[in-house]
């Protein structure tokens, strides 16, 4: 960066801040820190949404910059559309910054610059960060809803990472079938089979900048090697209708390429590189519609798993709705249970099954589920239970004897080593009751079950296990399994 545009940078922001546009606020930690603690910068973009000299044609939709006149339709007296003024931020967003998780012993400061377009309002945030001693920077756009250990996670990754010039988290387009805004390849478009798995990170060329944590010496050594600006804006919402092609934005995916560009020069202390925290997921939110937009629960990345981070997705999305959950199902199990017995429900989502039988059996009911996010939900209806993977499992909540062990959509989802544990750590229950899918369920995500069942085969599955085995059919799609006698 010249000194030419370093100057011009501080002129905007001593001018910004003249006018309120720019502010900086010290987050205070709640516990005591060294002055030189390791300091994380919050940078958060305000411009007007959508943009300042942005016009939508109310005849047909069709957007332009500073137009009079619509290129499309030909309509006369175009009308600005501004959703909100810069620095207006939705309740939501509020609400989610006041849970945010601060990594520990770290000091957080909190920029702010509005009534800019987004790579101007970066690039300043970021000689700020910088002057202000920073360590990373975590850049966050006001219509993106993060997870409350978001920047906990990503500071995590960063220390643990040292080769990471960026780590981001993912976030979607505000579209009715949203796309993850994360590319692998230049020019293969978005990218969807990424891994989820907490902790693991992945290599990527880019991604959109809505959750997305910068590593300060990064970005030193990418601008004394690349020069001028870490960000650009480039837009030309008409430029297709001029046979020129179609730039909109990409400062994100610029911003990206220029890290890992720099650190292939040779000449940066390492090799810089582009990575993915998978697992940590956003919401892109729209205010007009109020709608919250996330990955759907069948995108590839979801699939195939049957992992914590899945189940934790899904259970978010379920909320404490029913969902795919079955009242007529669980009527059909509730009449296997014995009244005031001891219930214990593996598998148990966020309780709704449990709920029903404390209320109608008046049972003693104890839940186990591979989701954190299910047994959150559980605990919040007033149930107990815990998180436990069923290659985990113990049968000894209540004394084995006097327990009724449910189990309803799970199996399918267990492999044969998983599933003769379970049924083993089983064999001492009072009765077992299971339900699983009748053959292949139409609609099921490919690879969700790893297992499908017919009455015969299930039978002959459970046989081993109990004295007393009774499979029903229980229309339209499901089978029953009611088991006694273990142990022989």
């Amino acid at each position: 960066m010249t000194e030419e545009e370093r100057g011009q940078i501080h002129a905007s922001l001593d001018e910004a801040s003249k006018q309120g546009l720019f502010r900086s606020v010290d987050v205070r930690p709640q516990i005591k820190l060294q002055a030189d603690a390791p300091k994380i910068v919050i940078a958060i973009p305000m411009g007007d949404k959508d943009d300042p000299d942005l016009f939508v044609c109310e005849g047909c939709g069709h957007r332009h910059f500073g137009a009079v006149k619509c290129a499309r339709c030909g309509a006369e007296g175009l009308a600005e559309k501004r959703l909100r003024h810069a620095g207006l931020v939705p309740i939501e967003w509020l609400l989610n910054a006041w849970q945010i998780v601060p990594p520990l012993l770290c000091a957080m400061q909190i920029m702010v610059r509005k009534s800019v377009l987004s790579a101007q309002a970066r690039n300043e945030m970021t000689a700020a960060a910088i002057e202000h001693g920073a360590k990373y920077i975590f850049y966050w756009d006001d219509d993106t809803i993060i997870p409350p250990k978001a920047i906990y996670d990503l500071h995590n990754a960063m220390e643990r990472t040292p080769d990471a010039a960026i780590i981001t988290g993912v976030y979607t387009t505000r579209e009715p079938l949203p796309e993850p805004l994360v590319y692998k390849h230049q020019g293969q478009g978005a990218y969807w089979d990424f891994d989820t798995t907490p902790g693991n990170l992945e290599e990527i060329y880019a991604a959109g900048a809505g959750c997305m944590m910068a590593r300060i010496d990064a970005l030193k050594e990418i601008e004394a090697t690349l020069g001028g600006p870490w960000w650009v804006d480039e837009q030309d919402m008409d430029a297709h209708e001029r046979g020129e092609g179609r730039i909109l934005w990409g400062h994100d995916i610029r911003f990206c390429r220029r890290a890992i560009e720099a650190g292939r020069t040779g000449k940066t202390s390492q090799e810089w590189k582009v990575y993915l925290a998978g697992w940590v997921q956003c919401y892109h939110f729209d205010v007009p519609s109020q709608t919250m937009y996330a990955l759907p629960s069948d995108a590839p990345c979801f699939k195939n798993k049957n992992t914590a981070s899945y189940w934790d997705y899904l259970w978010k999305a379920e909320g404490h709705g029913t969902g795919r959950l079955y009242p007529e199902l669980y009527a059909r199990v509730l009449e296997e249970v014995p009244a005031e017995s001891n219930l214990v429900d593996v598998g148990c989502g966020i309780g709704i099954f449990m709920d029903m039988a404390v209320k109608k059996k008046r049972v003693r009911a104890y839940g186990y589920d591979i989701s954190a996010q299910a047994i959150e939900h559980l605990k919040e209806r007033w149930l107990d239970g815990e998180v436990c993977d069923v290659r985990d499992f113990k049968l000894n909540h209540f004394p084995a004897g006097e327990t009724v062990v449910v189990s309803t959509e799970t199996i399918e989802h267990l492999d044969d080593a998983r599933f003769a544990y379970f049924l083993g750590e089983c064999q001492g229950a009072r009765r077992v009751i299971l339900t699983t899918p009748d053959g292949k369920l139409e609609g099921t995500p490919e690879g969700e079950h790893v297992q499908e069942f017919t009455q015969e085969s299930l039978s002959e599955r459970l046989t081993p296990h109990f004295r007393v085995v009774t499979v029903h059919k229980v229309e339209p799609h499901y089978l029953m399994a009611v088991c006694e006698g273990g142990g022989t």
